[in-house]
């Protein structure tokens, strides 16, 4: 069944957490150092601290971009960091390896109907069906994570075997000009690459492959280590909620992001203008978060886990 953006919106709205309520942020307020990658799904935390909602909990960010997701966990490590931002296989691999990292709040959520990648061919391309994907190369952004796990899925629950794929590592831009000239027989694109490829007429789209993820799930979210969430819970509690006013805001207001959007990530505003909006969340469900566990579990080859397990409960 698909839903409108309405209708995902009204429903995430009805079940939206109360706001939170503190004091404005003094000069002398110790800042929690934010990292993040250069992507939309991200930019919930320059939605809330141009807006105010940062201020409003009481707390001084200081949001740092990082092109790495890898060098991004390190820094949290290092505690360079506070909380960080990453994918939720990320995560799931991460705590499958013994690292303390505590997913404290959600960020872009995926629910039928919207599209937030997909698995892209030449558009003359003879590759139709997953089978066909069999003993291809397949370019992601990132082995062992999201941009394989989730191509390697719905090319097994489709039919194909993607034990036979060769899957490669390419950044993102480099991927829509590999597949037009024949490096690469497929690849997987997010937005804004995905819309600027499929206008350019250098790839077609065979699917998204949330599907064989599940129905409705969280894909990425904030973390930060165990021990710094155990120190602060009231820090955790308000950036959470300053982090879902933002993405409410996001969702209410999709002309309104695309200046932030360019400001902070250097994109083009036109371009911002015209790919799909990232849907946010503000609750952290239990069940949204387990399909990417399980898929990364599979996939990586580590038991899978339940995901209270990688969860923030305050005492």
């Amino acid at each position: 069944m698909q839903y409108s953006r309405h209708q995902v919106l009204a429903a995430l709205a009805a079940a939206g957490s109360a706001p939170f309520f503190g004091r404005p942020a003094a000069a002398d307020v110790p800042a929690i150092h934010v990292g993040m990658i250069p992507i939309e799904s991200a930019c919930g935390a320059f939605y809330a601290k141009e807006n105010g909602f940062f201020q409003n909990a009481g707390l001084n960010v200081e949001v740092e971009l990082n092109p790495s997701t890898p060098a991004v966990a390190s820094a949290v490590v290092a505690g360079t960091y506070d909380i960080a931002f990453a994918g939720i296989s990320t995560l799931a691999s991460a705590h499958a390896k013994g690292l303390p990292f505590v997913l404290i709040a959600p960020s872009g959520i995926i629910v039928p109907g919207t599209v937030a990648g997909g698995i892209t061919v030449a558009p003359q391309s003879p590759i139709r069906t997953a089978k066909d994907f069999n003993g291809k190369t397949f370019a992601a952004s990132g082995l062992n994570t999201q941009s394989e796990y989730g191509p390697r899925a719905w090319i097994d629950k489709h039919g194909g075997d993607s034990t036979t794929c060769k899957f490669i590592e390419m950044p993102f831009p480099q991927i829509a000009d590999a597949i037009a000239a024949g490096r690469i027989d497929a690849g997987y694109l997010v937005e804004p690459f995905l819309t600027v490829a499929t206008k350019r007429d250098v790839v077609r789209m065979i699917a998204s492959g949330d599907d064989a993820v599940g129905t409705t799930f969280l894909a990425s979210g904030w973390f930060a280590l165990a021990s710094w969430a155990k120190a602060h819970p009231d820090a955790v509690t308000a950036f959470a909620t300053a982090i879902g006013q933002g993405g409410r805001w996001a969702n209410a207001n999709p002309d309104k992001v695309v200046p932030i959007i360019t400001a902070h990530l250097k994109t083009d505003p036109v371009l911002t203008a015209s790919v799909p909006r990232t849907l946010y969340t503000d609750r952290l469900v239990a069940a949204q978060v387990q399909p990417w566990i399980d898929v990364t579990a599979k996939y990586a080859k580590f038991p899978a886990f339940s995901a209270a397990d990688l969860m923030f409960h305050p005492s």
